[in-house]
């Protein structure tokens, strides 16, 4: 790691498109006096001389220090200028290099290597900026060797697409922490971010249900590791007839006390009635007891013995029933930029490209126009689609957006393109 103060020698795979390094005596004939190109494409080379990435830390055109920024081999010194660039794209590009960086550091790192890495962080952390900022928070969602401050003004951010990861993965964060965010005033995404940490502890979970935030008591529900007590069962179980949206996944829920298991018979559907006599089989005083409630609420007339489960399809089964009907198309994906259907677009986008899920969603949630305009060509969307989908799921300027070149097409050559995308794997 020492060699990431001076220039990483570690030997990495070429960038494709920028040929073989040239002489040294060349390369800074370039540096110099080189064009814009010459330059860019000297800068990509991740063996190139640390004195001439530092130089091109300040060359006067936005697009080689961009190239710097992205550059592994670059000096963390280059780093921390180029920090504080007021090129935006500049900064998000180092924000996903040093976020990577970072959890690769160990206790056995060079003391000066992890203080200007850290340094380089902690700027790019406070960055004027949702956009740097929720990239680092991505990166740094699961790292558990990063300053416990760094993760705690992350999570508190006000802007969700920063707080969001740290909330839901940081395993920095303790029960204090989020009992103090939540009680600061936490909802919405935020909330239901906390909902769905692995293994929350009972006092965050009647914290997240005091709150009254329906989201997030589904996402409670949801979250099989998160610990209820009986206490918060009840209450929920009473505040749940009115909200059917909560009834499949407390029916699904293996930890449900025997008198919220009988609460909810009351009123949820025929099948799921039957999903929670099945579920309880082995409990014959219980299941007698169930069945009861459905024959007193079949002679009330308020249950069909064979209702069906109703209701419109999630984003995600909308997005599989399309793309598997052949309406998957680009013209149905702008019209869910349109109405704002952002989750629909989400999956639509893993269907059309192939790309996992999960990895769609940190691609996207980098907010980066270069990575939205890269799983968009990789979906077979036109350009001029995916600079909609970079102002629609990334909030992207329009000074900073991707645009086509004169002819329509992608400004970005498949290569790189397909390049760019293997690094999120």
């Amino acid at each position: 790691m020492l060699n990431w103060v001076f220039g990483n020698k570690k030997k990495r795979r070429k960038k494709p498109g920028i040929g073989s390094k040239p002489a040294y005596e060349v390369a800074r004939e370039i540096a110099g006096s080189g064009s814009v190109d010459e330059r860019k494409k000297l800068a990509a080379h991740q063996d190139l001389e640390p004195e001439i990435l530092y130089f091109f830390s300040t060359d006067e055109e936005p697009e080689v220090r961009r190239e710097v920024a992205e550059n592994v081999g670059t000096p963390l010194q280059a780093d921390l200028i180029l920090s504080k660039d007021n090129d935006e794209e500049v900064r998000a590009e180092l924000a996903h290099k040093i976020g990577r960086m970072i959890p690769e550091l160990n206790s056995d790192e060079n003391e000066k290597v992890t203080e200007i890495a850290l340094e380089v962080l902690d700027v790019l952390a406070n960055d004027e900026l949702p956009r740097i900022r929720a990239i680092i928070s991505e990166e740094l969602k699961k790292a558990s060797n990063v300053p416990h401050d760094i993760i705690l003004r992350l999570a508190e951010d006000l802007e969700e697409i920063v707080s969001v990861p740290v909330l839901e993965y940081s395993p920095l964060l303790n029960e204090r922490d989020l009992l103090e965010i939540i009680a600061r005033g936490l909802k919405s995404r935020a909330l239901i971010a906390v909902a769905r940490r692995e293994a929350v502890s009972e006092p965050v979970v009647d914290a997240v249900v005091e709150t009254g935030d329906g989201g997030a008591v589904q996402a409670v529900l949801e979250n099989k590791s998160a610990s209820i007590s009986d206490r918060t069962f009840d209450h929920i179980a009473e505040e749940a007839e009115g909200r059917k949206e909560w009834h499949n996944a407390m029916v699904y829920r293996d930890d449900l006390p025997i008198k919220t298991v009988m609460r909810i018979a009351s009123f949820v559907s025929a099948a799921l009635t039957e999903a929670l006599i099945s579920r309880n089989k082995g409990d014959k005083k219980l299941v007698e007891n169930l069945r009861k409630t459905v024959r007193q609420r079949i002679e009330r007339g308020d249950l069909e013995p064979k209702e069906k489960e109703g209701g419109k399809l999630t984003a995600f089964e909308q997005a599989e029933a399309d793309f598997n009907g052949g309406v998957l198309t680009e013209e149905r994906i702008l019209k869910a930029a349109k109405d704002g259907e952002n989750a629909y677009i989400r999956y639509g986008l893993h269907f059309l490209s192939d790309i996992p899920r999960d990895t769609v969603a940190r691609i996207i949630n980098t907010a980066s126009a270069k990575a939205i305009t890269a799983v968009s060509w990789k979906a077979g969307l036109a350009m001029e689609t995916a600079v909609e989908l970079q102002k629609v799921l990334g909030k992207v300027s329009s000074g900073s957006l991707i645009r086509p070149t004169s002819s329509g097409d992608y400004p970005i050559s498949e290569e790189d393109l397909e390049w760019y995308l293997e690094s999120f794997f």
